[in-house]
């Protein structure tokens, strides 16, 4: 016992010094951790429990990852984001090596191949590419403007929606160390670095990226991940502190106007939960197209004849696409829909299709009319209903439930939904290719401002719905119009009446005859000045009087009949 709590003592005090404070109060590290805990257990008698083993794992990587100082946090975070751009080049590089190795014999230059990989990543986070196609493969194709400069930008946002979810876990793994904000700068300016050392790697007169662009979108794509990510790790730390401080533009609106900063928040966020119910039926959508044309697709795989290694790559690049299909299928549920070449058009009041690329993920596209298509539009006006039944309730509380603020809020969640989808839209259209394929996607404009009015009057119905069934009576105050019009009862706002009033209002409400004898005294209503002395009531004042019952039973007699 005296040695546990010697050891006990001995790692307090060295707790108490610069980093090892944290170290010696939790006791958690190493034997030190053991015998702190064990120290605990001494001191108070076993009362503390052990952790289980996940907690303590938790704990002692939070600790170590706190104690970590500056040019250790910088390191960590420079590897976190060469582990982001090795991972998003790997991808179609692996596919690419192998088709060097085995389909070529290691005969071309493995620098080309490098190159093309760089080449689709940077393409993928919508860096434009222009290269120059070889005269022979520029005849073979019969494109008008073959032979001449080509720019390449559509982006397939599968690599873009990688690097994203990556940085999210960089934000989050960076945002446990002790010096969060250095870890985050170093990490974005390593990205930003190693981003334009690899576009500078990949220029070639056949093939040239831009590398303005190769710089920046993928750094500004990688920074969003850590902002993300930082957040989360940020609001897990501490959940009581769920806001920052506003910065001067918010503090000068809340100085004037406090309830328009939570009307702008709420209308943010239920325009974005519109628009996740949007793209996550849009998603379904096209999982179920697959799964109903899975024939025709197999079969157009196998009308390219591409081989194992072609095909391995073919698959990777229709992976890459999936994002823009969903997109896609977004706005075709918004109602302008998409094209695929210039002078097509997929909605849904038809599909008009020409020669399409020779992309076999393309045969789910849907042909002809559609029975019933109109029927999709339900789907923004739906999600527009419900998100904004979802926000109602933190709406009222927020003190928002007047008709102008619930219009204002729904009409604002329509703007918010539709600049969302819009520019989602814009990042997933692009120019695939001369000619015809020059013009691929939706119309970002035609899209944000259907969506905004899909999804803005619907919420505004919504939240106006509620209000007018009086849904809001039990989570306001209570209000004069709200109170029955009794003499008896006592208004919520009307304080507490004066001890002669409410004698005087007991009288009359009890008769002439009441009003003549003292109510019986109750010690329950007295205040700290009225109470009785402890002697007892004077027995010369006067005497209560008896309280009748409520009803009385009388005896009955009964007759009996004489024997």
């Amino acid at each position: 016992m005296g040695g546990s709590l010697k050891v006990d003592r001995e790692l307090g005090e060295l707790g108490e010094l610069g980093e090892l404070g944290e170290l010696g109060e939790l006791g958690e590290l190493g034997a030190m951790g053991a015998m702190g805990e064990l120290g605990a257990l001494g001191a108070l008698g076993g009362i503390v429990p052990i952790p289980s083993e996940p907690t303590r794992s938790r704990r002692i990587a939070r600790v170590g990852s706190q104690a970590m100082n500056r040019p250790l946090t910088a390191l960590f975070a420079a590897l976190e984001a060469l582990l982001v751009v090795g991972v998003g080049i790997g991808i179609p590089l692996v596919p690419l090596t192998l088709m060097w190795a085995f389909q070529y014999g290691l005969q071309i230059d493995y620098v080309v191949f490098w190159r093309g990989a760089v080449d689709v990543w940077l393409l993928g986070h919508g860096a434009d590419i222009a290269f120059v196609l070889d005269p022979l493969i520029a005849a073979s194709t019969g494109l008008p403007g073959a032979g001449e400069e080509i720019v390449l930008t559509i982006a397939p946002l599968g690599f873009a929606l990688i690097t994203l979810l990556l940085a999210v876990r960089a934000g989050r793994r960076i945002g446990e160390t002790e010096h969060r904000h250095v870890g985050h700068i170093v990490a974005i300016l390593a990205f930003a670095v190693l981003s334009l050392g690899v576009t500078l790697t990949a220029l070639h007169p056949a093939a040239t990226p831009s590398i303005t662009q190769g710089a920046v979108f993928p750094t500004l794509v990688f920074a969003l991940g850590i902002a993300v990510g930082s957040e989360v790790s940020r609001r897990r730390d501490r959940p009581s502190a769920t806001r920052v401080t506003p910065p001067r533009v918010l503090a000068w609106i809340d100085e004037r106007q406090g309830r328009l900063r939570p009307a702008v928040m709420l209308a943010l966020t239920g325009g974005a939960a519109a628009s996740g119910i949007i793209m996550a039926a849009s998603a379904l959508a096209v999982a179920a197209l697959v799964a109903v044309n899975y024939g025709q697709i197999i079969a157009l795989f196998e009308g390219v004849q591409s081989g194992v290694l072609g095909g391995a790559a073919l698959t990777v690049a229709q992976l890459a696409l999936l994002p823009n299909l969903v997109i896609w299928a977004a706005s075709w549920f918004i109602g302008p829909g998409f094209a695929i070449g210039t002078g097509s058009t997929v909605s849904p009041l038809g599909t008009v299709l020409g020669p399409v690329p020779a992309v076999p993920v393309l045969g789910a596209l849907p042909t002809g009319e559609i029975a019933y298509g109109f029927v999709g539009l339900l789907v923004p006006v739906l999600a527009g209903f419900l998100a904004a039944i979802a926000l109602r309730p933190r709406l009222v509380r927020a003190g928002l439930s007047s008709h102008v603020w619930l219009i204002g809020t729904g009409l604002g969640m329509g703007i918010a939904g539709g600049a969302l989808l819009g520019a989602l839209a814009w990042v997933s259209a692009g120019a695939a290719g001369p000619g015809r394929p020059a013009d691929v996607g939706a119309s970002w404009l035609q899209v944000g401002g259907f969506a905004a009015l899909e999804i803005g009057v619907p919420a505004a119905i919504a939240l106006l719905v509620g209000s007018l069934r009086g849904g809001d009576v039990a989570a306001r105050p209570p209000r004069w119009s709200d109170w029955p019009e009794d003499k008896d009862s006592v208004r919520p706002d009307a304080g507490d009446p004066d001890p002669a009033e409410r004698d005087s209002a007991a009288s009359e409400a009890a008769g002439p005859d009441a009003a003549q004898t003292p109510e019986p005294h109750s010690p329950l209503h007295d205040s700290a000045e009225e109470k009785p002395d402890a002697a007892g009531p004077d027995p010369a004042g006067p005497k209560p009087a008896a309280v009748e019952p409520d009803a009385v039973t009388e005896e009955i007699a009964i007759v009996r009949p004489t024997p």
